[in-house]
């Protein structure tokens, strides 16, 4: 049996009662951004946007998509690198939708990765947010996103957390 008292970021603690059987009380401490979503969905302002999300977990994707689609947003899916760069040119270059608001992608999938489609994007000069998923963040991934503007998402993340980073990234998106 594991020692409660050793388990991290819990603190027991005994309160006894006069009236009442002693209980046991667990606080839980935890950064928000780094919280699982068991918390209830918190309500956010409807994102009049378009959103390309490339992400070959197929659960992972449909997840994503669900929660920025029930955030307000068009969301274009990509489930490869390939895919992804195919889907930016296509709304590059198509007058009859609205422009890209945000591209979110995974940063190892099929194809190209998400660091690699990060730089074809500043390169051929699109200035939306990019928001780059992975599971393996390292020094170097931070210090190339920063060159490139591009913010950096660790899984595993919650999907609240999604919502307010998407939503900041749309404000704040040059026009």
């Amino acid at each position: 049996m594991q020692d409660l008292a050793a388990m991290p970021a819990i603190h027991l603690r005994l309160i006894a009662g006069v009236e009442r059987a002693p209980r046991l009380d667990m606080q839980h401490h935890v950064d928000p951004d780094q919280a699982f979503d068991d918390e209830p969905t918190q309500p956010i302002e409807r994102l009049p946007a378009r959103v390309l999300v490339a992400e070959d977990d197929p659960a992972l994707r449909a997840l994503m998509v669900s929660r920025l689609r029930a955030d307000g947003c068009e969301v274009i899916e990509a489930h490869s690198g390939d895919q992804a760069l195919d889907a930016l040119t296509d709304a590059a270059i198509d007058a009859d939708h609205r422009p890209l608001s945000l591209v979110v992608l995974d940063n190892r999938m099929p194809g190209l990765t998400g660091m690699e489609i990060s730089y074809l994007v500043r390169a051929w000069g699109m200035k939306m947010p990019v928001l780059l998923v992975t599971a393996y963040p390292d020094p170097q991934m931070f210090d190339e996103a920063d060159r490139l503007n591009v913010r950096v998402l660790a899984k595993p993340f919650g999907f609240n957390q999604l919502s307010r980073i998407a939503a900041a990234a749309i404000e704040r998106r040059p026009s």
